[in-house]
């Protein structure tokens, strides 16, 4: 599923509230393809201002489901 113009676009810690982990586990989540997220900017040592879909986060939820 891909971000639409009208998609909300959240900052790391507004994800890792939503999920109830830690930030640093949005990043890894993101790194690992688990996690929908695009990079802003671009930094010779590391990019900056990750910016993570509301649909990702609501699609990441859906497949994380236990059944």
């Amino acid at each position: 599923m891909e971000a639409t113009k009208t998609d909300v676009m959240l900052k790391a810690p507004e994800v890792a509230q939503t999920l109830k982990v830690h930030v640093t586990t949005v990043y890894r989540l993101a790194r690992a393809g688990r996690l929908r997220a695009h990079h802003i900017g671009q930094g010779t040592v590391r990019r900056r201002g990750l910016r993570i879909p509301e649909s990702a986060v609501a699609e990441f939820l859906r497949e994380s489901a236990v059944a």
